[in-house]
């Protein structure tokens, strides 16, 4: 069956679980007492949700999950089962509900109108609810504003609500740690002003590397996928690679042009291999004669335009033994942080632009 996958298309990613397990491990001993809550929205940052969530719940006994769609959450939660908590981070709208009760998803609180609709929601099912209250403290994007939330207030009259937690998202702690502190504090002083005894989650990935965990909760998500921004060495894997087959050598004279628009011109007799992956497959085009890829060791730069399924390499140097063997498109040699580098851009956005269509072979003990 393995073999079968791989050659559904020439073109697959292999998902390393123990790696995921290791990264997982270290931000759970980075965030001393707190506990993970791994983050796996976006298909598990284009890595698969469903394999890895259910993975380490059995080997780093992981028992809170955090997606950011309602859909993702009940997909999760027909996978895990009803032993775990599963929040949604973003936004659910009034329409979802049955489905958040249903599936026993725990909500995420922001503004008024979710707080009126949803408690509307379990005044009729007479019931009540585990939510999340998220407060703004600088982020500027979800969130009650610290300056002026009246939580006494909000308590009293939303008293279908279990509050789970309260939560906050820092704008730059891999960045800017003199206003990443200043996001704390202003978390701290409200919690500490209204005399609030909750269970409480503020750390992103570059906090749990950079700064000493004091809360209840951390939401690790690019570090635990092998990638993260410190100011020192963390022993993380990355946890995808991605690899292609060479399908059509040419041969090109000197002046003669690759692909569409004729942006390469060749400067001298070369040899081209053509590889099928393009920008439909997270390949962006804007890798054109920028990126390389790795074949046996060499490196094999990409030349011409990529399109949509196929893109080529120049391989005039390569062995012609070699020119069967795969292809590195992300892995030892190349990450996911130079293909940010070539797009301008960030690691995180490189993970979860990987096709569907590029098959995933997960590998285990």
């Amino acid at each position: 069956m393995l073999t079968r996958i791989k050659t559904l298309r020439p073109t697959y990613a292999v998902i390393d679980l123990p790696s995921y397990s290791h990264n997982i491990s270290i931000a759970q001993h980075l965030s001393g007492r707190g506990e993970v809550m791994a983050i796996v929205k976006a298909n598990g940052y284009g890595h698969g949700a469903d394999r890895l969530a259910e993975y380490i719940m059995k080997k780093n006994g992981i028992k809170n999950f955090g997606v950011a769609t309602i859909s993702e959450a009940v997909k999760l939660r027909e996978v895990l089962g009803n032993d775990v908590n599963i929040t949604v981070m973003g936004y659910i709208d009034k329409n979802f509900y049955p489905e958040v009760y249903e599936n026993n998803i725990i909500l995420t609180v922001f503004d008024y109108y979710i707080a009126e609709t949803y408690h509307k929601f379990l005044q009729e099912k007479d019931t009540n609810a585990n939510v999340v209250i998220k407060l703004e403290t600088g982020m500027n994007r979800l969130g009650f504003n610290t300056d002026n939330f009246d939580i006494c207030g909000f308590m009293e009259k939303y008293d279908r609500f279990e509050i789970s937690m309260f939560m906050t998202h820092l704008s730059s702690s891999d960045t800017d740690f003199e206003y990443t502190n200043l996001q704390m504090k202003r978390f701290d002083d409200f919690m500490h002003k209204n005399r609030l005894d909750y269970p409480t989650s503020v750390f992103n990935s570059s906090a749990v590397v950079n700064f000493r965990n004091k809360y209840t909760y951390t939401r690790p998500g690019i570090m635990t996928y092998g990638y993260v921004y410190a100011d020192y060495e963390v022993d993380l894997k990355p946890v995808m690679r991605i690899y292609s087959k060479i399908v059509q050598i040419k041969c090109i004279k000197k002046g003669e042009s690759v692909s569409y628009n004729r942006t390469f011109y060749a400067p001298r007799d070369m040899t081209i291999g053509v590889i099928p992956v393009g920008y439909a497959d997270g390949y962006f085009r804007c890798f054109s004669n920028r990126g390389h890829v790795y074949i046996d060791g060499y490196r094999c730069p990409v030349i011409g335009n990529i399109c949509m399924d196929i893109m080529m390499v120049d391989i005039t140097k390569l062995p012609e033994s070699s020119y069967s063997s795969d292809v590195e498109l992300m892995g030892e040699h190349v990450t996911a942080e130079m293909w940010a580098e070539w797009a301008g851009s960030i690691s995180y956005e490189m993970l979860c632009a990987i096709s569907e269509r590029i098959p995933r072979v997960y590998h285990s003990d």
